[in-house]
């Protein structure tokens, strides 16, 4: 199971990648560079990750979270906001009514069928992936035209959840 995200660095884009290897041994791509880490998953939501080859030297416990398209992850006290790309920015998690698996993960709710009528805000999936909840919001208001997510259900990154129809808010005041 390969995560795959690309993320805004300089004003360029830059691919993130991380693997499995054996173990608790993942490998981490960020552009060109590549690291090798130990990751132990914490009670409180955080990883400890330790480089391989200077486990006790160097190792550092790291939290994330989705933050619109965007993602936050703080490491020894420090906040950083990794951008997404503009692509991703313009709505290909749901401003365009299409609901997309943001990574691999486990379907843990959904909040929705079709037929219900949503709004922009609303939580329609929530997905576990990388010990984390990720809820994803319809990112319009509209008509749900079609559901393929199911509670306890694994996705791949990419994969079609819900699907919403946009439609017109008018100002009846």
């Amino acid at each position: 199971m390969k995560l795959r995200k690309e993320y805004l660095r300089d004003g360029r884009t830059v691919a993130v990648t991380a693997e499995p290897l054996d173990g608790d041994r993942w490998r981490v791509r960020v552009g060109e560079a590549v690291y090798e880490f130990h990751a132990q998953a914490l009670g409180d939501g955080g990883v400890k990750l330790a480089p391989v080859g200077q486990e006790f030297e160097r190792s550092f416990v790291a939290y994330g979270a989705a933050a619109g398209k965007d993602y936050m992850v703080r490491v020894n006290g420090r906040t950083h906001r990794l951008a997404a790309p503009a692509a991703r920015q313009s709505g290909g998690g749901g401003g365009d009514g299409t609901i997309l698996a943001p990574m691999t993960g486990t379907v843990l709710e959904v909040n929705c069928k079709p037929g219900d009528t949503v709004a922009a805000d609303q939580v329609l999936v929530v997905l576990s992936a990388m010990k984390m909840e990720h809820k994803l919001i319809a990112g319009v208001v509209g008509v749900v035209q079609s559901v393929a997510a199911k509670a306890g259900g694994t996705v791949d990154q990419g994969a079609v959840l819900a699907v919403v129809e946009a439609v017109a808010v008018t100002d009846e005041s």
